[in-house]
């Protein structure tokens, strides 16, 4: 019994590679070495700028939830200038908040 020459995980007898590697080793005999490296390439290892750009997406949601969270209790009330019990209500929320 020996393991899986490519993913190291998996025990083998009568072959070099568990199932799933072979499939993947005849998928790169189909298409070529030089294909399925572009291919990887392409679609698992980011560069610089594509690190860049999801860093600040990320930031971006997690700023969008902070206003969120911060707007949250007072969503529900309307402005002080439309309401013409707009004073009223920030008295209660003074005296609640205490």
């Amino acid at each position: 019994m020996f393991k899986c020459y490519l993913c190291n995980d998996e025990y083998v007898i009568t072959s070099y590679f568990c199932d799933d590697c072979n499939y993947i080793k005849r998928i790169l005999q189909c298409y070529g070495r030089s294909e399925i490296k572009d291919i990887i390439t392409k679609t698992c290892i980011r560069n610089k700028k594509q690190r860049i750009n999801k860093i600040d997406i990320i930031k971006d949601k997690l700023n969008k939830e902070e206003k969120k969270e911060e707007i949250g209790d007072e969503s529900y009330l309307p402005s002080p200038s439309n309401n013409p019990n707009g004073e009223m209500l920030k008295e209660l929320k003074k005296k609640l908040s205490k």
